[in-house]
């Protein structure tokens, strides 16, 4: 008000601690009336849309919708796909699905989002191993490493929960996160929060579970005979990820940021986005992708048939 008043145009002749002062309550008051808003809305909506916008509110869950729709990092969706992704934020009905799975089971968002038959739930898995190996490399890291095999190891030498099965992989390894030549392993999973498992369980236990889930299966054998650290990075399919992962990423925008000379909040949004992305474009393939067999008619005939058609008539024929 006072620099309206002066017609000034710049803050020199103010109190700089004030106008901070001033930001920070403005910036406070902003954040509770949003708040009373977010619970006036939630004491409206049914339980299953409650549980949907607080996965919603997660750091990184909503990236997908800030960004520039950019074809190169393939941030773009065309109209279809944007409305599953809506509904899939509000845990909505999808039109369009089958009533039934090709496994033979009823079909539904969580179904298809669980369902191993066709190979999505890989595919959601593998993306973001992919991309979590992209972003070691951008931020520098050395060797860097796809489903790197572990060492073989005396299974009597570690606690019975232990994997120490022959050939045993883990997702991502790289040296250079944490200390210079020290080689870390990580482990992806990602989840529904809304199955059957863990449609009653809050978000956070389902990330302590996980997490715990994987550090008893290989940390133990990572540090005794790697030598090396482990880290379970567990996301849900909504787009948040669990406190050790979240730690990790951080980590890995430092580097990021360091190396490219770019502010540290650029590089984190980037890595949050491209990881939503990743998640959100294997999980609606899922939801829409064929289980099943193509339904052909009598013109699509593939090649092994007409082989196996003709294979009778040659060898009945006598050359003369």
């Amino acid at each position: 008000m006072k620099l309206i008043l002066k017609q000034e145009f710049t803050l020199d002749n103010l109190d700089k601690s004030a106008v901070k002062e001033t930001k920070s309550r403005l910036q406070t008051e902003k954040e509770s009336e949003l708040e009373k808003q977010y619970l006036h809305v939630c004491n409206m909506v049914n339980t299953r849309t409650k549980r949907a916008m607080m996965q919603a509110r997660e750091k990184g869950a909503s990236s997908w919708l800030n960004a520039l729709p950019l074809k190169a990092l393939s941030y773009t969706l065309n109209k279809q796909e944007f409305r599953d992704s809506i509904a899939l934020r509000y845990s909505w009905p999808i039109n369009g699905i089958p009533k039934l799975c090709a496994c033979g089971s009823k079909n539904s968002v969580p179904h298809t989002l669980d369902c191993k038959k066709g190979g999505f739930v890989s595919m959601r898995h593998d993306a973001v191993r992919d991309c979590t190996a992209n972003l070691l490399r951008d931020a520098g890291c050395k060797d860097v490493r796809t489903e790197p095999e572990l060492l073989p190891v005396n299974p009597n030498k570690f606690k019975p929960r232990t994997n120490t099965t022959v050939g045993a992989r883990l997702d991502v390894s790289a040296r250079g996160v944490w200390s210079t030549f020290e080689r870390s392993f990580y482990d992806v999973r990602v989840t529904h929060p809304n199955c059957l498992s863990n449609v009653g369980k809050p978000v956070a236990a389902i990330y302590i579970e996980h997490q715990n889930s994987k550090k008893i299966e290989y940390e133990e054998r990572v540090i005794e005979s790697e030598k090396g650290s482990f880290t379970p990075l567990i996301f849900t399919t909504s787009g948040g990820m669990g406190p050790e992962g979240s730690m990790f990423y951080k980590r890995l925008a430092e580097l990021t940021a360091a190396k490219k000379n770019e502010q540290y909040a650029i590089v984190m949004n980037y890595i949050r986005t491209r990881l939503r992305f990743a998640i959100l474009r294997s999980t609606l393939i899922g939801v829409r992708g064929e289980r099943g067999r193509y339904n052909r008619n009598s013109k699509d005939i593939s090649l092994d048939e007409i082989s196996l058609n003709i294979m009778p008539a040659l060898d009945s024929y006598e050359c003369r």
